[in-house]
C-alpha cells in the first residue's frame, strides 16, 4: 500500500471527511450531489476529503469536474490504517452516507475523536447519533437534505466543537468500565426485588 502524506495545506474549513470504499453501497454519489447543491446555493468555503478508493472513483471524479467541485473535493486514495487517524484528527465533521451498512466502525472512530457526525439511516451506527446533539441523521436518498445539514455547519461553525464534545460523551457510555457499572446497577436492582 502506498503511504499518503496528510494533505492539510490550503484546506478550506470546515473539513468534511469520508472514509471508506468508493463503491456504490457507500453512498458517495449522494455526498457529492449534496456538495453540488451547496455550490448552487453559493457555499464554496469548505473541503471534502475522500479517504479510500474503489470501483466508482473515476466516475465520481468526473462528476466533480463536471460540477466544478474539484477544488473542494480532495481524493486522498487508500491510506495505511495507521495513518487514517491523521485524517480524522484534521477533519471537522465526519460524513457516513452509506446506503446500507450493518454497523460502520468508522463512525465510532470519528465519535471517539470528538467529531460531529452526519450519518445515513442506512448505517447501524445511526443509532448513536442523537439528531441535533452530536450530529444529524438523514435518509440516504435525499442529497438536498444532506446539503441542508452540511450547510448548518457552514452557517454555524460553533456547532462543530459542541457536537464533537457530545460525540465523546456518548462514546464514554460504551467503555468497559461504564458497561460494568451498568451491569452492577442492574444486578443490585434484581437482587433487591
Amino acid at each position: 500500500t502506498e503511504v499518503k502524506e496528510l494533505k492539510i495545506l490550503d484546506l478550506q474549513r470546515p473539513v468534511f471527511l469520508f472514509v471508506g470504499h468508493v463503491i456504490p453501497r457507500k453512498g458517495l454519489p449522494l455526498l457529492l450531489q449534496a456538495c453540488a447543491a451547496l455550490q448552487t446555493r453559493g457555499y464554496e468555503q469548505y473541503t471534502l476529503q475522500v479517504v479510500g478508493d474503489g470501483t466508482q472513483q473515476q466516475e465520481l471524479e468526473a462528476f466533480c469536474q463536471e460540477h466544478h467541485l474539484s477544488d473542494r473535493v480532495q481524493w486522498i486514495g487508500r491510506v495505511a490504517y495507521d495513518q487514517i487517524g491523521n485524517y480524522f484528527h484534521n477533519a471537522d465533521v465526519f460524513v457516513f452516507p452509506t446506503l446500507e451498512d450493518t454497523w460502520g466502525v468508522v463512525t465510532l472512530e470519528a465519535m471517539l475523536l470528538g467529531k460531529p457526525i452526519l450519518c445515513s439511516k442506512g448505517a447501524g451506527t445511526a443509532e448513536l447519533v442523537v439528531h441535533g446533539e452530536n450530529g444529524y441523521v438523514f435518509t440516504p436518498d435525499d442529497p438536498d437534505k444532506l446539503a441542508d445539514l452540511m450547510q448548518k455547519f457552514l452557517d454555524e461553525p460553533g456547532l462543530i466543537p459542541a457536537m464533537g464534545e457530545r460525540s465523546k460523551q456518548i462514546m464514554a457510555q460504551y467503555t468497559p468500565v461504564a458497561a460494568a457499572q451498568c451491569l452492577a446497577e442492574i444486578t443490585k436492582l434484581v437482587m433487591a426485588n
